[in-house]
């Protein structure tokens, strides 16, 4: 099998993984051949018959990384002007279903993973995982890994698919690259009171009123905006592709 990472995502674009119905097997079957050639350690985990994950080591440490993608691809809807299973490489481009949600990412990821294992000697381990059932709930792909396999996957940090798709910026190629996401933060809150008679209404003090009270605290609430250093760097790499 070719090591370059084109070919790669081309041979993987080609591979239908639709989901539904998913059939994930055929990549992860690719990638264990590809691997196997390499001799890196590594395994398919099936959570139910032909709905396959796969999952790769090198290097021993204390601290870990994990890179993340997912085998599964969206169905294909009407209006493609090519076939979207074909892999083409044309014009310093791979075309097809899949080349940007995710198997660009499994691609570079196998491909960083398989360089890394032959030039370099790791001071840590590395993780490689391609999930089945992404596009579809992760119910048997990442879910079924973290419940059944956590100590072959769990890491320090990881890289995932994410940020923006490239775009162009005065005829050059702008690739995005996002160090974190926002998440909920799910708070219960609770007021109490002292009951009373409506005759004396000075005396209680009503829970529901301090209530409103917390609640509209909240809702005039303005966080302090921090630029990030990445932040920063980000719309100074962007000025000067503006110019």
């Amino acid at each position: 099998m070719s090591m370059n990472v084109e070919n790669i995502l081309s041979d993987l674009i080609a591979i239908d993984s639709t989901n539904p119905p998913g059939n994930e097997i055929r990549v992860a079957s690719y990638l264990k051949k590809l691997f196997d050639e390499h001799k890196i350690p590594c395994e398919i985990i099936e959570s139910e018959p032909g709905r396959a994950s796969f999952v790769a080591t090198v290097g021993e440490g204390k601290r870990s990384l994990l890179y993340l993608s997912h085998e599964d691809v969206v169905p294909v809807s009407d209006g493609w002007s090519f076939a979207p299973f074909s892999g083409e490489i044309k014009d310093g481009f791979v075309y097809g279903r899949g080349a940007l949600d995710c198997k660009g990412l499994v691609a570079a990821e196998a491909f960083a993973m398989l360089t890394l294992a032959k030039t370099t000697k790791l001071k840590g381990k590395l993780i490689f995982m391609a999930a089945a059932d992404e596009e579809n709930g992760g119910r048997l792909g990442a879910q079924h890994l973290a419940d059944n396999f956590a100590d072959k996957i769990r890491a320090d940090f990881a890289i995932n698919e994410g940020a923006e798709a490239p775009v162009s910026i005065k005829g050059k190629p702008c690739h995005f690259i996002s160090i974190g996401e926002k998440g909920p933060s799910w708070l219960r809150l609770k007021t109490k009171g002292v009951a009373g008679h409506g005759s004396v209404p000075y005396l209680p003090h009503n829970a529901v009123v301090k209530m409103a009270s917390v609640l509209n605290d909240l809702s005039n609430y303005q966080k302090r905006v921090i630029l990030t250093p990445e932040a920063r760097y980000l719309v100074k790499s962007i000025s000067e592709l503006e110019g």
